[in-house]
């Protein structure tokens, strides 16, 4: 048991050596190691009931969960997987596991047959991340699980039990066929996987020929759509690469609508672009003074936010919309058009010309409380742009010059526009006297499309002249595109915008929740005395919808959003912040469902163990002769546990004392040891023994110690 204990220790070792190579943190490891060593050492000394592993697990469990939830790891180099801090927690679950059992005590002695599975389980969670083909890191893991096989092979090996003693050649050929079956699987699976690596891109390209084409796009170029640029397609390539994976998070009595991420003015052959050329291109807003805070009775916002005034309020009721955004577009921001107000975690507000703001000095993890009207539709009554220094109190106007520059670079279109466009422009507005009418006239246009998200452009061919005057069955992206060029032609200043448009509605966390199938392109167009107006020609039926669901997997997100909640909680500054943090967890036992569970079963647990301890008090006290019979067998017990034969607790003193009689083939000492435990058996399961009885059972235990520890000393 001893060596056994030792190689499990190594196991422990390498799996600790690889978290500190893999995550370049220092102090999980070091801790790992140091509670691991002394249970190795000292085990005889201190040993923990093997009844309180599951305790120790679930303990250990809620640990890892709490850190994964409150300070998730981050990975110091790229993933491709969004999980992995939660992966990165379960391995260090599983490691702890293996080291709770280490310092257990069990009957038979060895260790559980399945602690290298759960080394395994280790290896998979830290081989979760992204390796180069022939990086140092690859090769790190390599060779740790090649070490692993190993130590695998040597925990298995002295873990059996040999009911004779080997032979003196038995003895030598069996270490030397392990050793050999070892080494020769590494080095097979060594040679396998250099040729392996070194044929990887052929294999690759084999592979990528059988499943078809897929998109080569890095995932940073996914939301394309939502930088300085948009080329048709950016947006349906994010809806179709990641189209389930979560964007937003909206708490909100109301559908989210339409949310604005980006907006673009110049139109170019292939897709839309900001003018750079237009300053200045951002512009800064101060927060309102503390006494101008507008907040509400179970306000969704986690700590006390600086709020900004971003327009005259449009109405006279307004309504929190709380929006978190997930890790993946945590560079945006995504608001309503009608936003009135914002609070956000930081004391200065950048902004563009249409109140587009900027997310470049926002902390991680922050959200973003938007007051809009009771009314989702509202129109925003201001100027064709944002002025670039209004302040708080003034009237929100735009001098002439700028208003005339902004009407011009809205209604702004390339010089080579197709002559049959504006031909088609001409029919379609002939009839049309106001704004509002061209705005309908456009509507009705495209309603009689076909949507596909697979368009087809010939060679040499403009995309949007092609897409409106053959009429092919096309995306969003073209279809805004089109309402734009129309509209401009048509003497109507509008804008290209790109979002989201669709969520769906968690019932358990009474959120609504946006995905990437959900990104969206739509126009806003400026008409007077109307204000700023959606505009959204895509045939209806193909625009993201709201949607609502149930299922099982919403209980997991909305475990999701409350540890974010929490997070930014433990992240702000003060001790609000951390009070805030501790009573969001508090509310998430007890009022959500994975909550209740818990709660449920730890004060099971908790009037289960007093039961226990109830029983255990009322326990009938023993004759004193009895209690001396116990305690001299506890003693020869121990001392030959050192010798690591272990009674188990299945066996019988008779069965026992066999077996020690087997054993003293090569220890004779323990012959008389058997003899002891049969005179102890008939001593206690016989007639009452008596003083006689027990002087006589203690004289012959310590002739019975004194031979082992001869032995102990002659060895």
């Amino acid at each position: 048991m001893h060596r056994q204990a030792w190689i499990a220790w190594l196991l422990i070792l390498l799996q600790a050596g690889m978290f500190w190579f893999f995550s370049e943190t220092i102090l999980f490891p070091v801790v790992v190691v140091a509670i691991s060593l002394p249970a190795v050492w000292w085990r005889r000394r201190w040993e923990l009931s093997s009844g309180y592993l599951p305790w120790i697990d679930l303990v250990v469990a809620g640990f890892c969960t709490l850190k994964w939830n409150l300070a998730p790891y981050e990975p110091p180099t790229f993933t491709p997987y969004v999980m992995y801090p939660l992966i990165h927690a379960a391995g260090q679950f599983f490691l702890l596991a293996q080291v709770a059992r280490l310092w257990a005590r069990r009957p038979d002695r060895p260790l559980p047959v399945y602690l290298p599975l759960l080394a395994v389980l280790v290896f998979i969670c830290l081989g979760d991340v992204y390796l180069a083909p022939f990086g140092r890191r690859r090769q790190m893991y390599q060779n740790g699980t090649l070490t692993l096989v190993g130590l695998s092979c040597l925990f298995y090996s002295v873990a059996r039990r040999r009911q004779e003693p080997p032979s003196a050649h038995a003895r030598w050929v069996r270490p030397t066929l392990t050793v050999g079956v070892i080494l020769t699987c590494a080095v097979t699976a060594r040679a396998g996987n250099t040729w392996l690596l070194s044929r990887w891109s052929e294999l690759e390209q084999i592979l990528m020929r059988a499943s078809g084409p897929r998109p080569h796009t890095e995932r940073k170029n996914l939301f394309i759509g939502f930088s300085g640029q948009a080329p048709l397609g950016s947006v349906q390539l994010l809806r179709s690469v990641v189209s389930e994976e979560i964007a937003l998070r909206v708490v909100s009595d109301q559908p989210p609508g339409y949310l604005r991420g980006a907006v673009f003015e110049k139109f170019a052959p292939h897709g839309w672009e900001l003018q750079t050329d237009w300053l200045p291109p951002m512009h800064s807003r101060k927060p309102l003074p503390s006494g101008d805070r507008w907040e509400l009775p179970g306000q969704t916002s986690t700590t006390p936010q600086p709020q900004f005034l971003l327009r005259p309020k449009l109405a006279s009721d307004l309504r929190p919309v709380t929006i978190w955004r997930a890790p993946t577009v945590e560079r945006y921001s995504f608001l309503p058009l009608a936003t009135s107000r914002l609070e956000v975690p930081t004391e200065l507000l950048f902004l563009d010309r249409h109140g587009v703001i900027s997310a470049d000095n926002l902390p991680s993890g922050a959200s973003f409380v938007a007051w809009v009207p009771e009314q989702s539709a509202a129109n925003p009554l201001e100027p064709i742009v944002q002025p670039s220094n209004w302040e708080t109190g003034q009237p929100l106007d735009l001098p002439r010059l700028e208003t005339v520059e902004a009407k011009v670079r809205l209604r702004q279109l390339p010089n080579h526009m197709d002559p049959r466009v504006m031909e088609l422009t001409q029919r379609l507005f002939a009839d049309c006297q106001t704004p509002l009418e061209k705005i309908t006239a456009v509507r009705r246009y495209f309603a009689t499309y076909q949507y596909d998200i697979n368009i087809q452009i010939p060679p040499r061919q403009d995309p949007l002249a092609y897409f409106l005057l053959e009429k092919p069955a096309a995306h969003c992206e073209f279809f805004a595109s089109g309402t734009a060029v129309l509209l401009r032609l048509g003497g109507i200043p509008c804008r290209y915008v790109t979002g989201y448009a669709g969520a769906e509605y968690n019932r358990i966390g009474k959120y609504w929740i946006v995905r990437q199938r959900d990104a969206h392109a739509w126009v806003e167009a400026h008409v007077p005395g109307k204000g700023w107006i959606i505009v959204d020609a895509t045939p209806e039926g193909f625009v993201p919808l709201t949607t609502e669901s149930i299922g099982l997997w919403q209980l997991w997100d909305d475990l999701n959003l409350r540890g974010q909640m929490i997070r930014t909680a433990l992240a702000s500054e003060g001790w609000a912040g951390k009070l805030l943090a501790v009573k969001l967890f508090v509310m998430a036992l007890l009022t959500t469902i994975p909550g209740w569970i818990l709660t449920g079963g730890l004060l099971f647990l908790i009037v289960r163990q007093i039961r226990f301890v109830r029983r255990a008090v009322q326990v009938v006290r023993l004759e004193p002769a009895l209690i001396e019979l116990r305690r001299l067998l506890e003693e020869l017990d121990r001392r030959l546990r050192r010798m690591d034969l272990e009674r188990a607790a299945h066996e019988t003193l008779h069965q026992f004392a066999e077996r020690l009689r087997a054993a003293a083939v090569r220890h004779p000492s323990l012959r008389e040891a058997a003899e002891w435990y049969q005179h102890y058996a008939a001593a206690r399961y016989g007639m009452s023994p008596g003083e006689a009885g027990q002087e006589s059972l203690r004289t012959e235990l310590q002739t019975v110690c004194e031979r082992l520890n001869a032995r102990g000393s002659s060895r």
